[in-house]
Formats: C-alpha cells, sequence, structure tokens
C-alpha cells in the first residue's frame, strides 16, 4: 500500500508546487471610470474611428497587426490600453492617417486626442496601486530538481526530459512572466517524473529512503559499498598515503626524536607504527638509493616541501613496488601489496616517443644518465636508433644518409603559398588548364601544384571526381517533424513544426515584420530551432538541380540569457553517403556566418543545416538559422530558407519552394552528438583560408581573394597565432605537421 501511495504523495510534495502551491492573486479589479466617459467613447470617438481608421485597421484588413474595429465598448478598450498610446504618437507625428487618406479636422483631431489622454489618466488615477495582472508561477526547472533532492535526498534531476524554462529580459529563468503554462503534454511529464522518482524509494523496517538506483541489486550493492566504506581503513590497494605521516615528521621532530610517536599520532590521528617505521627509515644512516636523495631532502624540509617530496616517494614506490590481487573482489577481498624489486640488469632498452608541435623544425633529445654507484659504474649508451611499426630499424650513426628525406623546412614550403593559392584560383575558373601547365607558366612545382589543388577542392568538377562529399559520417536516420506547433494567443505571428506530444524539438519562424520575444529574440521573417538534449533539430535543401552550388549559412544563439551555446554543422548526403563540410561550437550568445562552399550537387541530393544541444544541455538552445542555396550556372535562382517559408510554414512539411518544385524544404529531427562522429575539418570555418576559397570561388573578387593569399602565406610561413583554438590556429596546427596534408 506504502508503495502505491509514493507516486501520489511526491506529486503533491513536488509537482503540486511546481503546478503554483505558492500561487499569487492579483490585486482587485479597479473601479470602472464615470459613465460619461462611455458616452464620449460612443458618441464622439467611435465615428472618428470609423471614418478615418477601420478603412486599414479592422478585422479584416488589419494592417500594422492593429485592430481597432474589436474596441466596440469602453470594456474592450479599457482592457487593451497600449494601442491607444501608439495611437497618440502616431497622429500628433501625422503619420497617420496616411498622406494619401482623408485627414481628421483640428477639430476631430483635438477631440480625439483629448479623449484618449482624459481616459488614460482617469484609468492610472482609478489603477493607482495595483500591479495589474501577477500571474501564478510554477517552479522551475531548476527549482524542482532542487525540489526532488532535498525531499528525497538524492540528486535524481527528473526534468532532464522538460522543455527548457525561458529567461525573462533580466535573465532569470525563475520569472512568473516568463514561465510557460503547463501545457498537457507537461502535465504529463510531471506526472512521470513524480511515479519515476517514486520507483527509487526503498522500503525499510520502519519507512522508506531513496536510492540513485531502481532494482534490488542497486540498493543492494549500494548498502554494501557503504558498510565497506565504513569498515575500510586502508585504501583499496594497502596503501596508507605518506603525505600525512611526512607532515608529522616536519612538525614534531623533536617530540619524535624523544620517541613520542603514541602521543603524536594521537595528537595527529595517525597509526603509530607505521610513523615509528617512516621515522625509523628516514633516520637510518646506512647508504641506500634512492633513500639517500629522499634523506637529505627530508632533513631541510619545511611543511610547504611535503607536497613535493610526497610525489617523489610516490613515483620511486610505482617503479620498485607492484600490487595484485590476492582473493576475489567479488567476495570483498582488497588488493595486497607485494615487492617487485627490479634485477640487476647489464642491458636495459629504453624507448622515447615523441611527436613535434605544428611548425616545429627541430626535436632535440639529450641522453644522459645518473651514476648512481661512484667511480665503480659506467654507463654506455648503444645503438641509439629510429624505429616504426613495419619499417626498418634506422641506427643514429647513419642519418647523413637518410635523414633529408625526414626533414622538412616548413617556412620553404610554404614560402610561395600566394602563388600556388593563384595558380589554384586561376585553373578553377578556367578548366581547360592543366596543373602542368600552370606550374610551369607561374614556374612552380608541378606535384606540390596539384596536392594545393586536391586540399583545396576549388573545382567543384575536381571535387566531384574526388568522390569528396566533405569528412565523412555515417548518415543517421532522419524524423519529420510531425506535428504544427499549436497557436499561442499571445505571440499569433509564431508558427513551427515540433515532434509531436511535445515542445520540442522544433523549427518555428517569425512570420511578423518586427522582432518577437518568445522567450529569445526572433528577428522579422526569420527562422529558429530548438533542439533536445537527445535529439538535434535540422532543416533540409532536398536538391531539384544537377551542378554547382554556393551555400551560405548563418548561425546565431538567440538566447544570451542562459544556456551553454550550442554545435552545430552543415552536411550533404547522396544515396547511403554523407559527409559534414563545415562544424562549429557557438558560445552563449554568439553567431558565425560560415565561409560559403561550393558543392556539386545532384538531383535528390541533400544539405543539411542541423543544431544540437552543447554536452546534452539544451537549456535556452533556441537559435536562429539562415540558409541560402544559390546555382552557379544560373546566380539568378536562389533558394533562400527564410523567403520560401516564414510566410507559410504550415503549408507542409515537406515544404515547396518558391520556384514550384515540391518538398524541397522539410524539417527533421535525429540523434544527438552527429558532429562529434565527423573528424574535424582540414580547413576551419571562419580561418584565413576557408575565406579565401570563399573568395576565390567568386569570378568578381580577384582583389579579395589576392589580399587574402598574401594573408595565408603569412600566417604558414610565420609563428603560430596566440590563441589556442583559434581558426587560424587550428588550420596552422593542421597544416604545418608531419601528418598535414
Amino acid at each position: 500500500m506504502t508503495r502505491l501511495l509514493l507516486p501520489l504523495k511526491i506529486f503533491c510534495l513536488a509537482s503540486g508546487l511546481a503546478l503554483g502551491a505558492f500561487a499569487l492573486s492579483g490585486a482587485d479589479p479597479a473601479p470602472k471610470p464615470v459613465p460619461d466617459a462611455a458616452v464620449d467613447f460612443n458618441s464622439a470617438v467611435r465615428p472618428i474611428l470609423a471614418k478615418y481608421c477601420l478603412g486599414c485597421h479592422s478585422t479584416k484588413a488589419m494592417k500594422g497587426s492593429l485592430d481597432l474595429e474589436r474596441f466596440s465598448t469602453l470594456d474592450l478598450v479599457r482592457k487593451e490600453i497600449k494601442p491607444w498610446q501608439q495611437i497618440i504618437e502616431q497622429i500628433e507625428a501625422g503619420e497617420m492617417p496616411p498622406k494619401d487618406k482623408p485627414q481628421p479636422s483640428a477639430e476631430e483631431k483635438k477631440r480625439l486626442l483629448g479623449w484618449i489622454r482624459g481616459f488614460m489618466v482617469a484609468e492610472a488615477k482609478a489603477r493607482a496601486g495595483d500591479p495589474g495582472h501577477v500571474p501564478l508561477r510554477r517552479l522551475s526547472n531548476a527549482e524542482y530538481d532542487n525540489t526532488i533532492r532535498d525531499l528525497t535526498g538524492v540528486d535524481l534531476k527528473p526534468t532532464r526530459e522538460f522543455p527548457a524554462d525561458g529567461a525573462a529580459g533580466e535573465g532569470f529563468t525563475n520569472a512568473a512572466e516568463a514561465l510557460s503554462d503547463i501545457s498537457p503534454a507537461l502535465l504529463t511529464k510531471y506526472i512521470n517524473a513524480a511515479k519515476e522518482t517514486a520507483e527509487h524509494a526503498v522500503l525499510l523496517p520502519d519507512g522508506f529512503r531513496f536510492s540513485t538506483g531502481k532494482t534490488r541489486r542497486d540498493w543492494t550493492d549500494e548498502s554494501i559499498a557503504k558498510l565497506r566504506a565504513f569498515y575500510t581503513i586502508t585504501p583499496s590497494d594497502g596503501r596508507l598515503s605518506v603525505a600525512p605521516y611526512l607532515m608529522a615528521t616536519v612538525r614534531h621532530r623533536e617530540a619524535l626524536t624523544a620517541g613520542k610517536f603514541q602521543e603524536i599520532a594521537a595528537k595527529e590521528k595517525l597509526n603509530a607504527k607505521y610513523l615509528g617505521i617512516l621515522w625509523q627509515t628516514l633516520t637510518d644512516k646506512t647508504p641506500s638509493h634512492p633513500l639517500d636523495a629522499i634523506r637529505a631532502r627530508w632533513k631541510v624540509a619545511i611543511e610547504t616541501d611535503i607536497a613535493t617530496l610526497a610525489a617523489e616517494i610516490a613515483t620511486w614506490q610505482a617503479a620498485l613496488w607492484k600490487v595484485v590481487p590476492i582473493g576475489s573482489y567479488r567476495h570483498g577481498a582488497s588488493p595486497r601489496q607485494m615487492v617487485s624489486d627490479p634485477p640487476a640488469s647489464d642491458v636495459q632498452t629504453i624507448r622515447y616517443g615523441f611527436k613535434p608541435n605544428a611548425g616545429q623544425s627541430e626535436v632535440v633529445l639529450d641522453l644522459s644518465a645518473r651514476d648512481l654507484f661512484g667511480d665503480t659504474g659506467k654507463v654506455l649508451w648503444q645503438l641509439p636508433r629510429f624505429e616504426g611499426a613495419g619499417k626498418p630499424t634506422l641506427l643514429l650513426k647513419d642519418y647523413a644518409q637518410y635523414g633529408s628525406a625526414f626533414e622538412v623546412d616548413y617556412p620553404a614550403v610554404f614560402a610561395a603559398s600566394e602563388k600556388y593559392l593563384a595558380a589554384v584560383r586561376e585553373q578553377a575558373h578556367n578548366r581547360k588548364l592543366t596543373s602542368a601547365e600552370l606550374a610551369k607558366s607561374h614556374n612552380l612545382d608541378a606535384a606540390l601544384l596539384r596536392r594545393w589543388i586536391e586540399v583545396l577542392a576549388l573545382d567543384p568538377a575536381a571535387k566531384d571526381k574526388q568522390e569528396s562529399l566533405g569528412r565523412a559520417v555515417a548518415p543517421v536516420k532522419l524524423d519529420l517533424l510531425d506535428e504544427k506547433a499549436p497557436k499561442n494567443d499571445a505571440k499569433p505571428m509564431i508558427h513551427g513544426w515540433r515532434k509531436r506530444g511535445t515542445d520540442l524539438p522544433i523549427v518555428l519562424v517569425n512570420s511578423s515584420d518586427q522582432l518577437e520575444q518568445i522567450p529569445g529574440t526572433v528577428p522579422a521573417k526569420a527562422v529558429a530551432v530548438h533542439p533536445m538534449p537527445k535529439e538535434f533539430v535540422a532543416v533540409v535543401w532536398k536538391s531539384p538541380i544537377a551542378g554547382s552550388a554556393r551555400v551560405e549559412a548563418r548561425i546565431q544563439h538567440a538566447h544570451p540569457a542562459c544556456g551553454n551555446g550550442v554545435a552545430w554543422w552543415l552536411e550533404q548526403r547522396r544515396g547511403e553517403r554523407a559527409g559534414i563540410f563545415a562544424q562549429g561550437e557557438l558560445a552563449l550568445g554568439k553567431g558565425v556566418k560560415p565561409a560559403a562552399t561550393i558543392v556539386e550537387v545532384k538531383k535528390g541530393d541533400s544539405l543539411i543545416l542541423a543544431v544540437d544541444a552543447e554536452n546534452g544541455d539544451h537549456v535556452c538552445d533556441l537559435t536562429e538559422i539562415a540558409f541560402t542555396v544559390t546555382e552557379i550556372e544560373k546566380p539568378a535562382r536562389v533558394w533562400n530558407l527564410s523567403a520560401d517559408i516564414a510566410d507559410d510554414i504550415h503549408a507542409g512539411n515537406p515544404h515547396a519552394d518558391q520556384h514550384g518544385n515540391k518538398e524541397t524544404w522539410s524539417f527533421v529531427r535525429g540523434p544527438s552528438g552527429q558532429a562529434n562522429k565527423a573528424p574535424a575539418p582540414l580547413i576551419p570555418a571562419e580561418s584565413v583560408l576557408a575565406r579565401w576559397r570563399n573568395a576565390a570561388a567568386n569570378p568578381k573578387q580577384l582583389a579579395e581573394s589576392a589580399k587574402l593569399a598574401e594573408a595565408v602565406q603569412t600566417l604558414l610561413t610565420g609563428a603560430r597565432p596566440t590563441a589556442e583554438k583559434s581558426p587560424d590556429g587550428i588550420l596552422f596546427d593542421n597544416f604545418l605537421s608531419a601528418d598535414g596534408p
């Protein structure tokens, strides 16, 4: 019976709070204005509105989203005063009625403005002290998680699958005005969260507790782990930490010299026997390596030196001792420590692997040995050599014979980058020229020029021959967003598609001519998306053409008040193959416009712009996107996401384009983490070389591409940029490395 009542109890304790246990009531309704105001409105104001305003601002026309016809009574005016403030501004500025429309007389203007001002003053006085509507508030997701944690003692985070809370203008996610209403889908999530929490309850003889697990085996293992932790005296490997004992020997040298081990051990809460053994070891006069060096440092050590000394001892312990298990872990046995005294050896092979840093032209390796035995010992380095899997051994003494094949002078390799880039651009715009002809005419190395052409893939035809769709990834299943987002009376111009039965993931548009806060900022006629922790959201363009196309995009995190940013990528699909040709991450409130990319498409290819939650955290991940595809052979033929869907996104999913092609655009979702499965692009978006590719692909940007080519050469022949993760720094690392392109 207790088990059956737990979900109900938890729902009442936690969900009840979330649903408005802290209900706030608004102030008493303001008294109605005097009756004369109603008379004046009906006799003096409504006729003026009907004569000069309702032609454009009627319920049917509603230009500028303003409907004045709905104000048929004074009570309706009182419910929405804001438009009347704007009417005053428009009339006084002479903007309304428009110049080409009939104009009210001075007396009519005076009468209308006088009534509006008088009415608003009367309303202000009547409502003095009234804060207006105070909405009921529920717990935010964070507050709900904390409530469950405080009630159960376990951090279960039941809101993992809840829709993200919006933030008000001041950035707080627990403001009642910003919290979404309790929809049927959200109410179901609260009930499921309460049931899920109840499954973590463990019944006890005298009550119950909560566990992180939900099965009897989990509860048993949890209890056994607590028992073992309670009875454990030493760490699991049987070693005592030497640091507190070293600290005691330094703090109490005089007392320990006098043999007061029991007294000091009790004072420092240490084991007296081990303290005595350590003291005897550190004060012993018998020569020993490596104890001699440790003893010398210990004798002059102060308390601040203990951490360094303990680390040195731990290093020697790892080299001289090993821990082997005796007994079975399953039955609770602990590993036991056994000494491993390395036998003396005449020959010891030492291997050292290294990888030069990007741009590093020299690697210096110093070979040195420590004489452990005074004048009687000698160390001889024998056969220093280079070894590699599947490669012949190369002796260091023979370096003069083979060294030149392994040496790379990076500045020399990239010294003529500007010329090579100019030749690549020329070949892309004149496909009749071969790389050999270009190399000869520009006095360049033919093999190096061919490699530049392959890496940059500026010529779409050459790119297609390479069967390249970008960095290859396994195509994941994409599912259409299959439910129209319900109408929001507060934001009637916001429309979209979402996953059936849930609020997210979602693709939405602002069909109005003004910026909207929903929350998160969405400009007029703009498109925005919001992913989930386990599902990304994407817009797909299905190619109705075969040929070259320029792909341009912009991604802007639209909720700068909270969250941790988003991940994004651009992907091309053809049949069962997929490749990511641009990707990145956006920090909170940041935006990016990747360099335009020219791709070769066939009919039926898909170009995808996807947005994913960063590190599985989708809070405040509303992201504005722009996506444009331009046909190279026919530059006038453009597919612009916003222009194609902003006014009628609900027409269908898939959605037609403005050229009469059906099912060109679609709005989809897929499993998170797709971008992380693809290798990072060789040429990062926004790097100077990516910007050069963008300019070089355009025949009209010769001067701009030449300027950027000079910047590329400066980057690749100079020092590495100081910013660790800057696009140019990553480009430098990719190109100036032993395994670079």
